[in-house]
């Protein structure tokens, strides 16, 4: 029993020595290392300031410094940017100058004397709404049972706008496996009916950074029947003057259209 006890003992002496030698020392030098930055397409808020991330660790902690454009930004001489402590953070305030003024390429640096890490390049853009161009939109006639697909685009902003239909009232217009919204925002009709006549589909879009909503015109679509459209033709062909206000979906022309069975 007294040999066990020692072979226990010396053991457990064997093992504390074993963890003491694999002790990793806390101060050691290591090289910089990029622990957190902003996007590489960065979008910024043209009412707030601009707020460009660099963190990084190291030992000895690293210092940061900046480029914009391929060339050295000098924060310490420009009044309007700081550089948060300890941090490669830079703060824009743009109360004195306008956010166009520091759109561009940035990337940061960090260093000590083991190494240098450096971030991906951050493209700093303002969120931009523009103006949906005014329009006259003539009011489509189609065939009953056709395609049809009623166009929405949006001016292009930055980051593009977010697409919904919807009518006079704000209410989402219905879609379903036969009427759908395309990924570029266009609405979609596989077979259009006659409930599908109306003069309010209004395509909105909201762009996010600016929280501004901007509408299309809305569009009046008619959706007639092949007889409809024979008698249609017939007083047009009569009278070029009734329906010179009106868009034609081109498949009412057709003539190898038939009414669907």
């Amino acid at each position: 029993m007294e040999w066990r006890r020692m072979d226990v003992g010396l053991l457990v002496l064997f093992l504390v020595h074993l963890a003491t030698a694999l002790e990793v020392p806390l101060d050691l030098p290591q090289p910089p290392t990029i622990t957190y930055q902003s996007p590489k397409d960065y979008i910024v808020d043209p009412r707030e300031n601009i707020i460009i991330h660099c963190e990084a660790k190291g030992k000895p902690h690293p210092s940061f410094s900046w480029t914009r454009n391929g060339t050295h930004f000098d924060v310490e001489n420009d009044r309007n940017v700081d550089m948060k402590p300890d941090s490669g953070t830079l703060v824009v305030d743009i109360s004195r100058e306008r956010v166009e003024h520091y759109e561009g390429v940035y990337q940061c640096t960090a260093r000590n004397k083991h190494g240098t890490a450096v971030s991906h390049n951050i493209v700093v853009r303002q969120s931009r709404s523009p103006l949906w161009s005014k329009e006259k939109i003539k009011p489509i006639v189609v065939q009953e049972g056709v395609s049809l697909v009623l166009p929405c685009r949006p001016p292009a902003g930055l980051p593009p706008p977010i697409i919904f239909w919807m009518d006079n009232n704000f209410q989402k217009l219905p879609q379903s496996k036969r009427v759908s919204q395309s990924l570029n925002g266009d609405l979609y009709f596989s077979n259009i009916r006659r409930e599908d006549t109306r003069n309010d589909y209004i395509c909105y879009a909201r762009f996010p950074h600016t929280q501004t909503i901007q509408q299309k015109q809305p569009i009046t679509v008619r959706v007639l029947n092949l007889d409809e459209i024979n008698d249609t033709m017939a007083a047009f062909y009569n009278d070029t003057d009734l329906f010179s206000g009106e868009l034609w979906h081109p498949l009412v022309f057709n003539p190898q259209l038939r009414a669907p069975h």
